[in-house]
């Protein structure tokens, strides 16, 4: 088994204990990210990022999502 490592986040820059090697007990297994949530987060991170930027991206991307679908909303009327 890999060993914990501590990693800087490279959104933020903070540092966090990355447990890839023990996937099931690492702080990212705590958050709720859907296919398409990570999708996004994926396409502007290529690495683990720390506990509350994956918070805020994750709140980053519904609210996009929200507006997308409000501006649909309108379109259509």
């Amino acid at each position: 088994m890999r060993k914990h490592e501590t990693r800087a986040c490279p959104r933020c820059n903070s540092h966090f204990e990355c447990k890839s090697g023990s996937i099931l007990l690492c702080h990212c297994q705590t958050i709720l990210i859907s296919p398409e949530q990570l999708e996004y987060i994926a396409a502007k991170y290529d690495d683990c990022l720390c506990h509350g930027c994956l918070l805020e991206m994750r709140a980053e991307y519904n609210s996009q999502s929200h507006a997308e679908r409000i501006r649909k909303i309108i379109k259509r009327r």
